[in-house]
């Protein structure tokens, strides 16, 4: 089985063709029918996925897949289940067309719920795959050939020690540091062209290109382009010139599943990622991912299982899972209170670590207008209020290391209510979003979080000339390890101080945890 090196795609999401029926006979009650066909090029051989379960009941489903087969391949069909319901069980060959059947009857409906595990991870669902008959047929020594295979592949394409070491002559100088040279390389490797990232082009233009297949890292370096895997590789091959002790890795992506070895499958190990032995410390890098910063990797590449590749066959790693202030929300807002209630001012908006990265990704086709629109909107949505907020400045969208930092000028009519003599104001102003999570009365799966992360609001509303403040909220502390909540509130001459902190600091609460956590949020 071949790993490809050049045809991987390394994207947050997938955008998906969606065909829309009209069926205006349809009553309820009315049993609807369809079936439809997929051609594939020929000479590939596709993965199949069965899930069982949806989001409304099934009564009865049938599934059936023929397995490719042919007298001079080497490939042979493996299968292996998760969550099967009760009364099913896992396909069985049948027919003289050996083709694999499995029937399932009363299927419950699926909840989807706030903040859970990847849906196809806690559906039922039945995985194929295709592997080469030579593989061991035990756990062990089926990574293990996997790992001498992928190996064998990657070091043939970063095998350009000599074009490597002048490229690197081009990027630092000898008296910086093992960690400059690291930064150094890896922007360096950041400013080549990503055809990843870019918009699909039709084979025409690819032809008027002439964009060829890389080879190997020094076609990368020299024609300017290459895809996510390619960059990533190419980071590998330039610090291993500049004398780092460095591996290839490919790591599980957890946007869709867990990965468990156990399984045997290889293709779950989807994306690739550079360790760097550094002063005792592993490092991961993964340049080929569109603006992520220096020392971090996509969400998805973090705290999940992978293969550190090596001659004799490679080793397990788990990738590090970065602190939740290494992505963080800032909220600096400076108000004026009107004697009508009215508050308006600026606010400043501060995104660093993967808060700016996907920011960034999402909208790098976009033009001004468009982030700008989106700025805007998301600002409004935080505020529990109609809110007016236009942005003014240009935050930058090119990079991947400064903070993506975006201004506004904020009017919130009818903030202050009155309450006969008094005025009352919210202790908080971007609370809106978080009071709409975990509405489901009865939890049924863990909660999950991309990743840590935090947000710190600092707020400062002026008062109207003689007003005075009455009563403040008293302050809160609390820290429960995982998740933690900080506000104050000061009193000052002739203004009110607001501070307020929330951190998530873990990836996956047990469903036996989640109710605590509920409560803390809707406190």
């Amino acid at each position: 089985m071949e790993k490809s090196l050049n045809k991987r795609l390394k994207a947050r999401g997938l955008r998906v063709k969606v065909k829309t029926l009209t069926l205006p006979d349809a009553q309820p009650g009315s049993i609807l029918e369809y079936f439809y066909t997929v051609d594939y090029a020929e000479g590939f051989v596709f993965e199949s996925h069965w899930i069982l379960n949806d989001e409304l009941f099934t009564r009865s489903a049938r599934f059936s897949l023929k397995p490719y087969r042919h007298p001079g391949s080497s490939l042979a069909v493996r299968w292996s289940w998760e969550n099967l319901p009760t009364g099913a069980f896992p396909p069985k060959t049948e027919g003289f067309d050996h083709a694999l059947q499995m029937e399932v009857k009363n299927i419950p409906g699926f909840q989807t719920e706030d903040y859970m595990p990847p849906a196809d991870e806690l559906k039922a669902r039945i995985d194929f795959h295709y592997d080469s008959l030579i593989m061991g047929g035990d756990e062990k020594s089926y990574w293990k050939s996997i790992g001498k295979e992928w190996n064998s592949y990657l070091e043939k394409f970063v095998d350009k020690r000599r074009a490597m070491e002048e490229a690197v002559a081009q990027i630092v100088v000898p008296n910086d540091s093992p960690e400059v040279k690291l930064r150094k390389i890896y922007a360096r490797v950041q400013q080549i062209r990503n055809t990843s990232f870019e918009l699909r082009k039709t084979e025409q233009e690819q032809k008027r290109e002439k964009e060829k297949t890389d080879e190997n890292v020094e076609d990368v370096w020299k024609r300017g382009y290459g895809d996510g895997v390619q960059l990533t590789w190419l980071y590998l091959a330039l610090v291993r010139a500049a004398g780092f002790e460095a591996y290839g890795c490919w790591v599980s992506d957890r946007r869709n599943y867990f990965f468990d070895p156990a399984t045997m499958q290889s293709r779950k190990l989807d994306s690739n990622v550079v360790l760097v032995k550094l002063n005792g410390k592993d490092l991961y890098f993964d340049p080929g991912g569109a603006f992520t910063p220096f020392g971090m990797l996509t969400w998805s590449e973090t705290g999940v299982r992978g293969l550190r590749l090596d001659k004799d066959g490679g080793a397990w790693i788990q990738t590090t899972l970065p602190e939740s202030s290494e992505s963080r929300i800032q909220r600096v807002g400076k108000f004026k209170l009107s004697e009508t209630g009215d508050l308006e001012g600026t606010v400043t908006v501060t995104h660093t670590g993967l808060e700016a990265m996907y920011y960034r990704l999402d909208l790098r086709h976009e033009d001004d207008v468009a982030r700008k629109k989106f700025l805007e909107e998301r600002v409004r949505s935080q505020i529990p209020a109609a809110t007016e907020a236009d942005l003014t400045n240009k935050p930058d969208w090119s990079s991947s290391e400064t903070p993506l930092v975006a201004e506004f000028a904020v009017k919130i009519p009818g903030w202050a209510s009155n309450a006969g003599k008094r005025a009352l104001i919210p202790a908080g102003v971007f609370t809106e979003a978080e009071k709409r999570i975990f509405e489901h009365a009865e939890r049924v799966h863990p909660i999950y979080f991309e990743y840590p992360h935090e947000k710190f609001d600092d707020i400062t509303v002026e008062l109207p000339s003689g007003w005075k403040v009455g009563s403040i909220p008293p302050a809160q502390d609390q820290d429960k390890g995982v998740v933690a909540y900080n506000l104050t509130v000061e009193n000052g001459k002739d203004s009110v101080h607001l501070t307020r902190k929330v951190k998530v600091n873990f990836l996956l609460l047990e469903s036996k945890y989640t109710q605590r956590c509920e409560l803390f949020f809707r406190e």
